[in-house]
């Protein structure tokens, strides 16, 4: 088979993208945080003195902050790096900002790959398809594995508070029943208080501990929480009163989503099934009369329909997405 330009391209193209996957896979298989995850188990047990505790939030701060010259450019060559640090976080899985691009790299191959076979078309078609999948298909499972864990740290919040209330009534202070649901609760919200009592261990005051998981978790529900507990540090108040009128009220917030998901049950059904008839009846096409059906992948005026298909496709779904998302 003779080496065409375009197929030597394609070839450095997949190659360059396949380095950078490989080098995420690693990265995500044996790399880890060891020593911070050391330094929080120690500080887990016992309460450091003042000048530790600097210089463990100041060791802290650069592991956040590091990750070599290719990582720090990486970062500044990103726009909203932070935006998507703390998305990434929000997944509740170990995920860095260079394993989420390198792992972006490779699924870009893999499409790239992928398409060559398929259209066999131009190469500026394969490489900004596999480009495009390769940024797009990270975004939504980033975006799927965060809302999930959201949704479920917003099920189990109300309990939480409802065991704050009766550590408060009992007479405890308010970061000894933090650490409690840390320890009592399972899955992300016992993780996230367990981060708030590891914060607050290590020197740092309670509301910006609060506010640090708040800014990651960027929902309303939690902001309630972080305010509730800062303005009765500084103003004072009973804040017993408070947690429980703020329970009560993201007990009905719940209520009132799952009414507004059950109304809105019948138009989202509607979406998917108006999005899915395209490529089901591509489908059959090709199971009834794939010559006929195959000249779009073979002649480059199908490719420009193709495109411009798919293109009218993802609008018309993201259109749907919209009308049929409300904010509560």
């Amino acid at each position: 088979m003779p080496v065409t330009p375009e197929l030597a391209m394609v070839a450095v193209f997949m190659g360059v993208l396949v380095v950078f996957g490989l080098t995420g896979l690693l990265m995500v298989l044996f790399g880890g945080d060891r020593q911070r995850k050391r330094r929080l188990e120690r500080a887990a047990g016992h309460k450091a003195p003042a000048g530790a505790m600097n210089k463990a939030q100041a060791s802290l701060r650069r592991d956040e902050d590091g990750g070599g010259l290719f990582v720090q450019l990486l970062r500044k060559a990103i726009p909203g790096h932070r935006s998507l640090s703390a998305k990434l976080s929000r997944t509740g899985y170990d995920i860095s900002i260079s394993r989420y691009l390198t792992l972006s790299a490779a699924v870009a191959a893999v499409a790239a790959l992928a398409l060559f076979i398929v259209l066999k078309g131009p190469i500026w078609l394969v490489v900004a398809g596999g480009l495009f999948i390769g940024w797009l298909l990270p975004r939504i499972t980033i975006g799927i594995l965060a809302a999930r864990r959201v949704n479920r740290f917003l099920l189990e919040l109300p309990d939480a508070i409802d065991v704050m209330v009766r550590g408060l009534k009992s007479g405890l202070p308010v970061t000894e029943m933090i650490d409690n649901v840390g320890q009592d609760f399972e899955g992300p919200v016992g993780q996230e208080f367990r981060n708030i009592a590891d914060n607050i261990r290590f020197g740092r005051a309670i509301e910006e501990a609060l506010w640090s998981v708040a800014e990651r978790l960027d929902i309303p529900e939690f902001n309630f929480l972080a305010i509730s507990v800062g303005v009765q540090r500084e103003s004072g108040g009973n804040l017993t009163e408070t947690l429980r009128n703020l329970s009560s009220l993201l007990r009905q917030r719940q209520q009132m989503r799952l009414k507004v998901k059950a109304l809105s049950s019948e138009a989202r059904a509607s979406a998917y099934i108006v999005g899915a008839l395209p490529f089901i009846m591509l489908g059959l096409m090709f199971l009834l009369n794939a010559e006929y059906i195959g000249r779009l992948f073979e002649d480059p005026r199908g490719h420009w329909m193709l495109g411009g298909a798919l293109a009218s496709e993802m609008f018309g779904a993201f259109v749907m997405f919209k009308m049929v998302r409300f904010e509560i």
